[in-house]
């Protein structure tokens, strides 16, 4: 790679904030989150039109990959990630005060909601934003669960006992042929119309979200990363380098970053990791001895 990837945004921390123990103390397993997000425009473009943000105090990350004339995928993928960056927290800090509030996924679809109209209407308003969009991959942690929103083509992964999971589908043309057979994955690699995607935030007034729940599990490492990494490096390797790196995030980052530029850089290159680990204390004392009796 001709150059180090810079972080956009880097935290370490361990999380959650305690009000997140308030349901079910003795028995709710409780996860802390290690996370990074590291972006770069690449070897071929001159511009980053990425946007990435993680936060561990509130458990989320998003990654966001722009797309328009003049420059404007930077702007839409800046739109998208600071409106969750900005109002995430806010919902979720209503949400654990016990205030009447949808379920997480649900106000963070919300959110989307309002990322799209944002920038639908930002493009409707200037010409030289006309046709612009962007992907989205949100990942966000609610008690022991994972909540997976996407549009488009920007991806989540999960590594877990070594094996690397996608766990989003693309938004895009050469997904829909290859599932309808109309061409094989090997021509699917090698065609020129692999960036065209199906739905993207800001194309339109309206638009579905894709939305995925699973439980969590200490050890768990969740992948975020714009198709600037996908398009240039096998599944395959991703799963080798976050197994062998999975305790050095910022390492595992910059290895897929310089991977994807050594074989090319074609696109900007955009990764979020986040690390789940068991922070349950021992069981100890009178309550550890009642708690060991009761599961006998």
């Amino acid at each position: 790679m001709s150059r180090k990837a810079k972080p956009i945004c880097y935290i370490s921390a361990r999380f959650p904030a305690p009000h997140w123990l308030f349901a079910d103390k003795l028995n709710k397993q409780r996860f802390s989150l290690e996370a990074i997000a590291l972006s770069d425009p690449g070897r071929m473009r001159a511009l980053n039109e990425d946007a990435v943000a993680v936060d561990v105090e509130y458990g989320f990350a998003v990654v966001a990959d722009g797309m328009g004339g003049h420059n404007a995928g930077e702007i839409a993928s800046r739109i998208a990630v600071d409106t969750l960056r900005e109002r995430l927290p806010i919902k979720i800090q209503q949400f654990r005060a016990g205030a009447r509030q949808p379920r997480p996924h649900q106000f963070a679809e919300q959110l989307i909601g309002e990322a799209n109209r944002a920038i639908y209407s930002t493009a409707a308003g200037h010409a030289n934003c006309k046709g612009m969009g962007t992907t989205i991959a949100l990942w966000l942690m609610h008690g022991e669960h994972a909540a997976l929103l996407h549009i488009g083509d920007s991806r989540i992964y999960r590594l877990r006992n070594g094996q690397l999971q996608q766990l989003t589908r693309d938004d895009s043309l050469l997904r829909d042929q290859v599932e309808s057979g109309l061409i094989s994955a090997n021509e699917a690699a090698s065609s020129h119309n692999r960036h065209f995607v199906t739905r993207a935030l800001g194309l339109e007034l309206q638009t579905a979200v894709h939305i995925h729940e699973e439980a969590l599990r200490a050890g768990d490492l969740y992948l975020l990363c714009s198709d600037g990494l996908t398009d240039m490096v096998e599944d395959s390797d991703i799963e080798l380098i976050l197994d062998q790196l999975k305790t050095n995030l910022e390492l595992a980052a910059q290895h897929l970053i310089q991977l994807a530029n050594d074989y090319g850089g074609a696109d900007n290159i955009s990764v979020a990791l986040v690390r789940v680990f068991d922070t349950a204390p021992e069981k100890s004392g009178l309550l550890g001895r009642l708690l060991s009796w009761l599961k006998r």
